[in-house]
């Protein structure tokens, strides 16, 4: 098959790229920073928000797949139908789990309602997932809706592993975690994500289909920060303190039933968590993030005086 990714980035794409490759199937690219692929691609010309670039690419190319990396609002989801209709086999859309909303019932399935009020930036999701299944229940594009977890992994250019790591690297014997660590966030390491993905393009099966991705393993907040410990070979104890005067990343709780996904795409995890999560800290060690490392919703993540003194006032040690 000839896929088109469309609108990759370098850390997701070259993942998917690369499994489609290994499957035998051609890849395009065309993305403002494509990425680097383990093996040759053909990289179209243009921006893929450039109103023109689109329709060159598939005028020139003729793609059977596309993975739509872009879905990100009803007009790129409108565009691609206008100028792919009637010539794809299969099309995939990525989606996110944020458009469960921040507190969903879980676990969550495909029959979960999504947000009908939040940020502008998920509501924009939700219409382009409604646009590309409306097509497919008119017979005009071929597509499945693919929700992914929070990703991590080698390249990610957020990686929230950062905040346990800088720790593990900085000698700390103790870290913090907001209520006793027992959020549960769905993670997906990206090989795994992607070859979920290649799966989705590749079932005929899966057209008018939303199938929510993750890993088969889960992890509580405080297990992973035992996990990065273990993985850099470093010991240090785990303290609780309450969510309202420390936050981490992944402290929330959203995870999925993936039966769906197991049942129709034979989805299963090609790299256990534990490996993947050595991938990414190595990977980390050698490209350390720099002083101006943030996360939504954390002032200050290093300040090891302040978490030291909540610690001492408040902190509950955790057996683990």
């Amino acid at each position: 098959m000839r896929v088109l990714l469309l609108g990759p980035t370098p850390f997701l794409g070259p993942f998917v790229g690369d499994e489609l490759l290994r499957r035998g199937h051609e890849v395009a690219v065309l993305a403002e920073e494509p990425g680097d692929y383990g093996a040759p691609v053909t990289r179209l010309d243009g921006s893929p928000r450039a109103p023109e670039a689109l329709p060159e690419a598939v005028r020139t190319w003729r793609p059977e797949g596309v993975v739509d990396m872009i879905h990100d609002g009803p007009g790129s989801a409108e565009a691609l139908i206008h100028v792919s209709a009637g010539r794809l086999a299969r099309s995939v859309h990525l989606s996110s789990a944020s458009v469960y909303g921040p507190r969903p019932v879980c676990p969550v399935d495909e029959q979960t309602e999504v947000m009908t009020q939040g940020p502008d930036e998920v509501l924009a999701q939700i219409a382009a997932d409604k646009a590309v299944l409306e097509a497919a229940g008119r017979g005009e594009l071929p597509a499945t809706v693919v929700r992914l977890p929070a990703l991590y992994g080698p390249r990610d250019p957020l990686c929230a592993e950062w905040f346990f790591a800088r720790r593990v690297l900085d000698g700390r014997t103790r870290i913090a975690v907001p209520d006793a660590g027992l959020h549960i966030c769905h993670r997906g390491f990206v090989q795994n994500m992607a070859w979920g993905i290649v799966q989705a393009l590749l079932a005929p099966r899966a057209t008018g289909q939303v199938y929510n991705l993750g890993e088969e393993k889960l992890y509580t907040l405080a297990q992973l920060a035992q996990g990065v410990a273990r993985a850099l070979d470093h010991k240090w104890e785990v303290y609780s303190l309450p969510g309202h005067l420390w936050m981490a990343p992944y402290a929330y709780t959203c995870f999925f039933d993936l039966r769906k996904a197991r049942a129709q795409l034979r989805y299963q995890d090609r790299m256990i968590p534990r490996d993947g999560l050595e991938l990414t800290l190595a990977w980390l060690c050698q490209h350390p993030r720099g002083d101006d490392w943030n996360w939504p919703g954390i002032e200050r993540p290093f300040d090891y005086d302040r978490e030291d003194a909540l610690i001492t006032a408040q902190g509950v040690r955790l057996g683990m």
